[in-house]
């Protein structure tokens, strides 16, 4: 369901919200003259440049251009969108924002509710883990495994008492119902139970509240405490089920532990200063590490990676390492870690077309992420994420591990469990990528493993076109072909016999999508002869065929004459045509991406030392605001081109 704001509740928010006021958090601002002074928080300045003018409630940075009014401030310092600021803005200010929804008024309510419930939910737990005896056990666990009672707070730690009805009878006595509690997640319905017609969830369990990016508890964690969880396994024999160490919210309206990330609202600010986010398996786990100063740290909620979830990190960070402990992923659990592993391989193309950069940091034998970083401490940690390796390469790492590659028969296992690996590769340029770094480790040539990986079967079937339609035995015999190469081959095939549904997208796509000179020479000798057969207003006779003389060079020759007799063989013609037309923009586009990628990472590094010289004057302002706007503008570029690399996606 769609929600906007009613209208007159932003000016109702803006009277509210005094932006000197609500700046002042972020910024240590100075009285100069009739505004307010400081340094910008979003670029790195010496001298103050960021002014607030409480008269008209605006702000502005003359070093780098940003401004705006209050909700456009938060809305860019919080990273988030403009109804997040707008409901963050007014949660700051105590106001309840008044919103039109697209859904029925019924279901509004019932979500509003909702929301209420799970906030009171979070109120009750906190009060009773830091104020009742029966939760001292739980403060006891934590206190005992280093955890300050300010982590404690920032994250509003609760606990559950251990008792069948404690938070439903809570919950009832302020006006909720027992359907509402039980679609809130926090109770389930009884089955014969005399006294009630509902049950808590949760009982006996230390409460984590998982947030929303503007702060609304939606849902909850829960964690047996140790002297429970023994006396369960104890009763284990004589109960059909021992109680689980972790239980989560169940999927409701307001949460989806597919598409919510734990500690994302507390750690995005520095997730976007740090410009990396470190992603563990536990909610201690982020709680030790922000407390050790290490802020950037949030947990994916008990599953590998999902789509929804790299899509809302991604609007803070594009570089993300999985930290892993020992259990995951150490010597003595390759096989698990591999599994595990194989989960976000699957997803290689998704991280790859989100320009995600995702990197793999393991903990010695015995540690997790929290236990690590209380013994040892932030710097150790920071060593050990500057060691993170590639998810690729930490996967080839652990299959290796596995066998001693200087015995014959052992390399020969080792190659076989690898490209078994390669082959759950979605991406064919990973794939190839993946068959280099096999190839230097085991030293062996690159064909010979490709050879060995076709023979086995182990390559996935294309839907439409394999990598040996576009070229004969003989031209592979001679040459390695790259996954780039052979798309231009494809699409050169589609284009010379006229065929699919793309043909003449394909046909005037234009040769700057040809990256290897002999095929981009073929598709201009191909395109030019087409076009003179259309001058002559002649019926395209295909497949086109070009004199020996429109190309110079042997090896065009022969490329043309292979691609000119090989088999057609597609399923699908429109498919295969829509495919490589796809692909052939796709790697278009990011090239296109890595060049301004490049030009960005020189202007933002001169742009750091310009801003450390303390330099005075308008024309310096000026030539600062020039800069910030080349920025901006090849920013913009990136995110346009991003968006138009997404449309060539295939579903």
């Amino acid at each position: 369901m769609n929600k906007s704001l009613k209208e007159g509740e932003i000016n109702e928010l803006k009277s509210r919200a005094d932006i000197q006021s609500i700046v002042s958090g972020y910024v240590n601002l100075k009285k100069s003259g009739k505004n307010y002074l400081g340094l910008c928080p979003f670029h790195k300045e010496k001298t103050p440049s960021f002014s607030v003018d409480t008269r008209k409630q605006l702000y502005h940075c003359f070093g780098c251009g940003e401004g705006g009014d209050v909700i456009s401030f938060i809305k860019k310092v919080e990273n988030i969108d403009f109804v997040e600021a707008a409901e963050f803005l007014a949660k700051k200010v105590n106001y309840n924002l008044q919103f039109v929804h697209t859904g029925s008024p019924e279901a509004s309510e019932k979500r509003s509710r909702l929301v209420e419930l799970n906030e009171l939910a979070r109120k009750y737990y906190n009060f009773v883990f830091f104020k009742s005896k029966k939760a001292a056990p739980a403060r006891s666990y934590l206190i005992k495994r280093g955890f300050k009672k300010e982590t404690l707070e920032l994250f509003e730690v609760g606990f559950s008492i251990d008792s069948w009805e404690n938070f439903t009878d809570f919950a009832k006595k302020r006006g909720f119902t027992s359907k509402e509690i039980v679609d809130c997640g926090l109770a389930i319905e009884s089955s014969g139970r005399a006294t009630s017609d509902i049950y808590d969830r949760f009982r006996g369990r230390i409460m984590f509240p998982i947030k929303d990016l503007v702060g609304k508890t939606i849902g909850f964690g829960g964690r047996i405490i140790p002297e429970r969880q023994a006396a369960s396994s104890e009763q284990a024999s004589n109960q059909p089920t021992r109680q689980a160490k972790y239980i989560n919210t169940p999927e409701t309206k307001l949460y989806s532990k597919s598409k919510n990330i734990y500690g994302l609202f507390e750690a995005k600010n520095s997730i976007v200063d740090s410009d990396q986010a470190l992603i563990v398996e536990g909610y201690t786990d982020v709680m030790a590490l922000q407390q050790s100063g290490v802020k950037n740290a949030v947990a994916s909620l008990g599953t590998a990676l999902t789509t929804e979830q790299i899509e809302l990190l991604g609007r803070f960070t594009k570089n993300i390492v999985l930290v892993f402990d020992s259990d995951t992923a150490g010597v003595n659990a390759s096989l698990k870690g591999i599994e595990r592993l194989r989960e976000y391989n699957e997803k290689l193309d998704l991280f790859h077309d989100s320009n995600i950069n995702i990197k793999v940091a393991v903990l010695e034998a015995g540690y997790d992420p929290a236990d690590y970083v209380i013994k040892n401490g932030k710097d150790k940690f920071q060593d050990k994420l500057e060691k993170a390796a590639t998810i690729i390469d930490f996967t080839i790492d652990m299959i290796l591990k596995k066998y001693s590659i200087s015995n014959l028969n052992e390399k020969l296992a080792a190659a076989d469990e690898l490209l078994k690996f390669t082959s759950t590769l979605s991406s064919k340029i990973v794939q190839e990528e993946c068959i280099k770094k096999i190839a230097l480790k085991l030293n062996l040539k690159e064909n010979l493993l490709v050879e060995q990986m076709l023979k086995k079967s182990h390559v996935k079937k294309d839907k439409t076109y394999s990598a040996s339609n576009g070229i004969n035995d003989d031209y592979k015999e001679t040459e390695s072909i790259s996954p780039f190469k052979n798309i231009e081959i494809e699409a050169l095939k589609i284009i010379i016999n006229g065929i699919g549904s793309k043909f003449k997208d394909l046909l005037d796509i234009g040769p700057e999508h040809f990256k290897f000179d002999d095929t981009r020479k073929i598709y201009e000798a191909v395109r030019a002869e087409i076009e003179v057969q259309n001058k002559k207003e002649q019926k395209l006779n295909f497949p086109i065929e070009i004199s020996s003389n429109k190309l110079e060079k042997e090896d065009e020759k022969k490329l043309y004459n292979l691609i000119l007799f090989s088999s057609i063989n597609y399923t699908d013609s429109d498919l295969a045509s829509l495919e490589v037309y796809n692909n052939l923009k796709k790697i278009h586009i990011s090239d296109q991406v890595e060049e301004i990628k490049k030009q960005l990472l020189k202007l933002e590094n001169y742009s750091k030392e310009f801003n450390k010289q303390d330099l005075e004057g308008q024309e310096i302002k000026d030539k600062g605001v020039r800069l910030a706007n080349k920025i901006r503008e090849l920013s913009y570029k990136l995110n346009d081109l991003e968006q138009e690399k997404r449309n060539y996606i295939l579903k």
